[in-house]
């Protein structure tokens, strides 16, 4: 993947569920950590998103069900634009909007449904590039929109080409690289800062390095680890890898693994939609 992916192989290893207190997600999907261990958790039953501390305290829910701005339907992926910050994914409203998880207030929304510049179809997650831009998977018009923090179109991608995408679920950036999932290619694609394809990992399979509805990925940074972590969907695993190919993966078979986030402190936080659970992996 890149030159400063740590090459060592492990296994990865469940040691037990996130211990959540004072409200427990009904439909834990979307999942992300800010700098601070802050844990955001999107409901997909209850229409919200659910803010823990690093012990897995309650602190405050975001959004309900409902179209209206601050309101969600469905929210699928989720990340943290600063510490104070979130971007929610509001797949069934077909928009982004923006929180402040310290304050529970609503900030800003973008997007409406449509195939256009700015308009989503089932935004599936979201992620922020180097430069502050919103990155956004579209699991029905099949592209990556780039985006100012406005929602203006930058650029999009992934939707011509011989490695067009199909049903993309993550997309995270790393190193000026964007690295997508591709749904129902079961593999990851690799693009430049521009958008274009550099090359793909994985294939169909259930072999070590060969996936089955890859999902949620994200890059784990701690100490001197950056290894790429994939929901390998319905295989039911982790799979890790660097630039070098396949490098682990969970020895605890998972049912429906489809975010993954990583925290300070070193865990690595699962939410399984089928299992209604956040497991923490080691």
């Amino acid at each position: 993947m890149c030159e400063n992916l740590a090459v060592k192989e492990r296994q990865l290893e469940i040691v037990g569920e996130l211990e959540l207190k004072g409200e427990i997600p009904q439909d834990p999907h979307g999942i992300t950590v800010n700098s601070n261990g802050l844990i955001a958790v999107t409901d997909s039953k209850r229409h919200c998103v659910l803010i823990f501390d690093k012990e897995g305290k309650f602190v405050r829910k975001l959004g309900c069900k409902g179209t209206n701005r601050g309101q969600l339907n469905g929210p699928s992926g989720v990340t943290y634009l600063n510490d104070d910050e979130i971007l929610v994914a509001d797949e069934l409203n077909h928009r982004i909007q923006q929180f402040n998880v310290q304050t529970g207030n609503f900030v800003k929304s973008f997007g409406k449904n449509g195939s256009g510049e700015g308009e989503f179809q089932n935004p599936i997650s979201v992620c922020v590039d180097d430069e502050g831009r919103v990155v956004v998977p579209e699991f029905s018009n099949n592209r990556i929109q780039v985006l100012t923090n406005d929602g203006k179109l930058v650029f999009k991608f992934g939707d011509s080409g011989t490695e067009k995408l199909n049903r993309p679920t993550g997309c995270i950036y790393h190193k000026n690289m964007f690295i997508v999932s591709d749904c129902l290619n079961d593999s990851l694609k690799v693009f430049d800062s521009s958008g274009k394809i550099l090359y793909k990992i994985g294939q169909t399979g259930e072999a070590d390095g060969q996936l089955s509805y890859p999902w949620g990925l994200c890059v784990e940074k701690y100490g001197n680890r950056q290894n790429l972590l994939v929901c390998d969907r319905n295989n039911g695993r982790i799979q890790q890898f660097t630039m070098e190919g396949f490098t682990g993966k969970t020895v605890t078979v998972l049912q429906r693994p489809v975010c993954i986030a990583t925290t300070p402190d070193g865990r690595i936080l699962v939410s399984d939609c089928k299992a209604k659970k956040i497991y923490v992996i080691k």
